[in-house]
């Protein structure tokens, strides 16, 4: 009798299980071998299959052009321009069509008065150039025509909307002004008017005038 090995047993073959074994072993061999290669060489493909897409999308994500002291206007039908958006430095990636920028800046120019200035940290401006992100800390301000802070308003992550000139965040925002001081969570800027909406949690401080 041969018997079944398996945990807790112990085999001990007869002669002629033995010489059945043997004569098993002939054939038994070079097919499980021709197997273990095949399952080998399948998995070595799969890994390289893996590896190409792997390689395909790192390669893939890459700039295909960048450029520092990047800048571009856009301008009206009248000739005017409309918004300037500099960076100290843009990637753009083939695979998206998006642009990555380091400390971008922001204008967008008014019908009337001066126009409004927004910086941060770091920038991301969709393909079709409709959203721009204006990522980590958020500087938005305005001037007036003699140079003076008119307001300057401190925020993160904002997301712009150029050709409706409209810029909103759902972050603290911190408004300051000559005569007042107004914090508040979420704000929505209509930057073509000038008038801005503080959410929720609004706080204003009046400033004393001077004697």
């Amino acid at each position: 009798m041969l018997a079944q090995s398996g945990p807790g047993l112990v085999f001990e073959p007869t002669v002629a299980a033995t010489f059945r074994l043997s004569s098993a072993v002939g054939t038994w061999v070079p097919t499980v071998v021709l197997a273990i290669l095949a399952i080998t060489s399948t998995l070595w493909l799969a890994r390289l299959d893996q590896t190409d897409e792997q390689a395909q999308r790192i390669v893939g994500h890459v700039p295909d052009l960048t450029m520092e002291e990047f800048e571009i206007t856009t301008m009206g039908e009248d000739g005017k321009p409309l918004r300037r958006l500099s960076a100290a430095y843009m990637a753009h990636y083939t695979d998206t069509g998006t642009k990555e920028l380091t400390h971008p800046h922001l204008v967008v120019h008014r019908e009337t008065g001066e126009p409004w200035h927004i910086a941060s940290e770091r920038g991301w401006v969709s393909a079709d150039n409709d959203v721009i992100k204006l990522l980590g800390k958020v500087n938005i301000w305005r001037n007036s025509a003699e140079g003076n802070r008119e307001v300057h308003i401190e925020t993160e992550d904002l997301r712009v909307l150029p050709d409706e000139e409209y810029a909103e965040t759902a972050l603290p925002v911190r408004l300051s002004t000559p005569e007042s001081l107004t914090s508040g969570t979420g704000m929505r800027a209509y930057l073509g008017d000038s008038r801005l909406q503080l959410l929720s949690k609004v706080k204003t401080t009046i400033n004393s005038p001077n004697r």
